[in-house]
């Protein structure tokens, strides 16, 4: 760490990437490349459609079509141009090669574009030209300069490997002259008049090119830095939101993957360095977490560009909210289970003094660990209130007294209201998010969120069992309505309290390890999906 102006304390190994820092290899990030296959193949059908459209029209209007095809050599140039795109176009679509592979068939196919060009252009162009005037008749480039030119921009690619294309691709127009020379077909030039239309303008254009592509790639190392945390590199992006994104990331020596979490300062709402402190105190507040239940925090910290991060455990499953919107209401024993677990890191948390204050479908994670399945992790603390006295007096501005947050659909009425909040308003929350398990609806099903917020502070709820498609037993549906009560007093006044009288409901089956997976034997993500909290940011623009 360059210094403590550069970024906010960071426990462990810190993350933050620095200043002069290189990657190990000089080759655009993975995204850029993916960037560049879209480019591609943008490129590639942008040619084919041009070809097509103005080759067949041209000769339409001119007559001349049955002219081109009287002579292979007339109309396999054209052609050729369209079955190379046609045949790039395939394979980025056919989705087996990586995105490195691609962008190098790419180069091989500017090599042939340019000389499908050169031909289509002078192919018996010069069988009329008067050799002491040709200099001037036929000075002028070829659409292979721009194409080059273009194509470098659009399609970034490592210098080595672009100057190679570039030269090749250069080399087509006096290439098409000479072997028109020996068969007649064109006039011999003097030396000095064949490098100057046929040489010295194309090189020039791939000098141009070449610098081009330096720059664009140049650029696009720049990008990877700043997408290089220290030990950690951003490698898919799976959520962005009002707030900030959230990204795949792998660590440079460690096989662990690992998500992280990116904040713009101005969207906490504070001045950037009131959002600093605030986001920083919440992060050690996060870290001091245990329970197994709760998303685990590796690191935190700040870009150099003023971005506040951290760093968490990846994981491999679905949040409640996508769970229920893809398989519906769930049965009362898995219901149980997961708000068991939940209570679980809730009770850790309030004994700790920290309220979640936006528990929510979206932020509990069902997942996959290890051998174990359904295991809940509670997510995204980035609302905490801290109850303690010494946390509140450090300073009275880190709090926000005076600002409702949350997500309408789960917000207990004493937030609402501006009443004293503690971790009977979570508990408040975990029952929105039991009614929603038990019937696949909120509690209120309102169509604005200013309607949501009068009904969750004024009115009734509808009991689960009235809506539940399958069983909820007596006491479960009483012990929903109990932590929707609007009097904080009246629910249960604490998670651990709450999970005892949970695990007491009577169930006439009971969730075991084998049904957890069997569902997900039966229900299983697509391979390789491991997705941190990503709808967590789509969820709450976040």
């Amino acid at each position: 760490m360059t210094g403590p102006s550069e970024s906010l304390a960071i426990h462990s190994a810190p993350i933050i990437r620095r200043p002069g820092s290189t990657p190990g290899k000089e080759q655009v990030a993975d995204h850029l490349q993916r960037q560049a296959v879209r480019r591609l193949e943008a490129v590639a059908l942008l040619m084919l459609s041009i070809q097509g459209v103005v080759w067949l029209a041209v000769n339409l209007v001119q007559g001349s079509l049955r002219a081109e095809f009287s002579d292979p050599l007339e109309w396999g140039f054209p052609i050729g141009i369209m079955l190379a795109s046609l045949g790039l176009v395939a394979v980025i679509r056919w989705g087996r090669l990586s995105p490195a592979t691609i962008v190098r068939i790419g180069l091989i196919y500017e090599v042939v574009i340019s000389f499908g060009i050169a031909g289509g252009t002078y192919y018996g162009a010069f069988e009329t030209a008067d050799p002491q005037a040709f200099e001037f008749d036929r000075v002028g480039l070829t659409f292979v300069a721009p194409w080059m030119l273009m194509f470098s921009v659009l399609v970034p690619a490592p210098p080595r490997e672009a100057i190679l294309a570039l030269l090749a691709s250069a080399s087509a127009v006096p290439l098409a002259y000479l072997i028109q020379v020996p068969g007649g077909l064109a006039p011999a030039l003097p030396p000095a008049t064949f490098w100057l239309i046929f040489v010295l303008p194309y090189l020039v254009a791939a000098v141009m090119a070449y610098i081009a592509a330096r720059i664009v790639h140049r650029l696009g190392i720049e990008v990877r830095q700043a997408y290089e945390m220290g030990s950690y590199r951003l490698e898919t992006l799976l959520g962005r939101g009002g707030m900030g994104e959230v990204w795949r990331a792998s660590h440079r020596t460690l096989a662990r993957p690992a998500a992280i979490k990116l904040f713009r300062p101005e969207s906490l709402g504070d001045e950037p360095g009131m959002a600093a402190a605030r986001f920083e105190r919440e992060a050690q507040a996060i870290a001091t977490l245990e329970s197994p239940n709760t998303v685990v925090l590796y690191d935190y910290g700040s870009t150099q560009d003023g971005m506040l991060f951290y760093v968490m455990e990846l994981l491999d499953g679905v949040d409640l909210e996508e769970l229920v919107t893809r398989h519906g209401p769930l049965p009362s024993e898995r219901v149980v289970h997961i708000l068991r677990q939940a209570c679980a890191s809730l009770a850790e948390a309030h004994a700790r003094g920290i309220v979640h204050r936006d528990i929510k479908p979206a932020n509990i994670y069902l997942c996959r660990r290890a051998l174990e399945h359904d295991v809940v992790k509670v997510l995204d603390f980035g609302l905490v209130k801290h109850l303690t006295p010494a946390a509140s007096a450090a300073d009275p501005r880190l709090t926000h007294p005076d600002l409702i947050a949350g997500t309408p659909a789960y917000l207990p009425p004493e937030m609402i209201l501006g009443g004293p909040v503690d971790g009977r308003a979570d508990i408040y929350a975990l029952g929105c998010v039991a009614f929603w398990l038990l019937t696949g609806r909120p509690v209120f099903d309102l169509p604005t969120a200013a309607a949501m917020l009068v009904a969750h502070a004024r009115e009734e709820p509808r009991r689960p069992s009235r809506l539940a498609t399958g069983r909820v037993p007596d006491e479960l549906d009483r012990l929903v309505m109990e932590c929707l009560a609007k009097d904080p007093a009246a629910r249960p006044q604490r998670a651990d309290a709450l999970a005892s009288r949970l695990a007491a409901v009577p169930l006439e089956t009971a969730w075991t390890a084998a049904a957890a997976a069997a569902w997900w034997e039966a229900n299983r993500p697509d391979a390789g999906a491991q997705k941190p909290v990503a709808a967590v940011m789509a969820a709450t623009g976040r």
